[in-house]
């Protein structure tokens, strides 16, 4: 990419984000456990994490399509799925045979088909997740944008307009309201209302399509998005106000996930094109990088970290160990698993890459 095309800032965001998953992660795992929680005062939400990840995703994604399309007049939809594939399925399938094998339930043929398919979110709407790796559901939603968002993408430039994308946005933010709302007043089946609750929950193609509409307003250089990115105290507003009300986690009823998506697209805006803000450094930069890794496998070595600590549980030391010890391991996990195994692959999608 060119200088013009650069995106500084996303690595760290994205290391940001993992790492506040494993934090809350531990936590979770140590009530499941039967151990008791820690009462941060600050304690920012890992589903807001996610939800920060699936705005980067279709901000970044929405970004370079149209600059593909800018340049080329076309968009390679083949190049675009196998980027995807050689990216996302080598480690997301390691992950599944490692945890398959490290599970201590049994799981059902459904929840083992949709995990193995493209839908690992679907088991949690129906109350069979994927419990050595729950984390995988995230990565199922991604695919499944992944799937149809270039073609819209690439039918929204030929028209040159944001309608379609403000539409969908709207459509999919009312969509489980109104099944919940006719379920309610005809079928009336609770399992059904309650797949719709769950489903909708964590499937947020909303809030891709919303990092989606700044990304394609970016690459196209809209003159009103200049004007919130390049005023610089408006841009530390925005950042600000993000982590004002992640790490306070201040809900806002049933569109909470929504409302942090705007404000999420509104802080990577800041990140990425205010050229006196600048979140890099090398750390964060190499732990962005890492950070699929970092959010795979963190879950396996949480559960294995505990398994080995749990004899010291009442010991004073316990918390700093076992924090350390998570920390210190996936992150040494995660390094070497990029520069071994996913660099492999990595290396594989060079080839696939549009020059921009």
């Amino acid at each position: 990419m060119t200088n013009d095309n650069h995106l500084k800032g996303l690595d760290t965001l994205r290391a940001i984000a993992a790492l506040i998953v494993v934090w809350s992660h531990i936590e979770i795992i140590k009530g499941i456990k039967g151990l008791p929680q820690n009462n941060f005062i600050i304690y920012p939400n890992a589903h807001y994490s996610v939800t920060l990840f699936f705005v980067l995703s279709g901000f970044l994604i929405t970004f370079l399509l149209v600059k593909e399309f800018q340049k080329y007049q076309t968009i390679s939809f083949k190049d675009f799925y196998v980027r995807r594939i050689l990216r996302i399925w080598p480690l997301y399938y390691l992950i599944l045979f490692i945890s398959y094998f490290f599970a201590k339930h049994e799981i059902s043929h459904r929840t083992l088909m949709f995990c193995l398919s493209i839908f690992p979110n679907i088991p949690p709407a129906l109350k069979s997740s994927w419990e050595s790796s729950p984390q995988i559901w995230s990565i199922g939603v991604e695919e499944q944008f992944y799937l149809f968002w270039p073609i819209f993408i690439s039918y929204i430039i030929k028209k040159q307009t944001n309608l379609y994308i403000i539409i969908f946005i709207i459509i999919y933010t009312a969509l489980p309201f109104v099944l919940n709302f006719i379920n309610i007043h005809t079928i009336e089946n609770e399992k059904l209302y309650s797949f719709t609750e769950k489903f909708f929950n964590q499937t947020k193609f909303n809030c891709m399509a919303i990092g989606a509409f700044f990304g394609i307003n970016l690459a196209m250089r809209k003159k009103w998005l200049e004007a919130l990115y390049s005023n610089f105290y408006l841009s530390i507003f925005f950042i600000l106000t993000s982590f004002t009300v992640w790490f306070g986690d201040i809900t806002f009823g049933k569109i909470t996930d929504e409302v942090y998506a705007l404000v999420f697209a509104f802080m990577i805006l800041s990140v990425v094109k205010n050229k006196k803000i600048n979140i890099d450094n090398k750390v964060s930069s190499t732990l962005g990088k890492i950070s699929y890794g970092i959010y795979m496998y963190h879950w396996l070595i949480i559960l294995l970290i505990l398994k080995l600590l749990m004899r010291y549980k009442n010991e004073n030391y316990f918390e700093i160990a076992l924090y350390i010890s998570v920390f210190g391991m996936t992150i040494f996990v995660s390094w070497i698993s990029y520069h071994t195994y996913e660099k492999y692959f990595l290396q594989l999608k060079k080839k696939f890459e549009t020059k921009l």
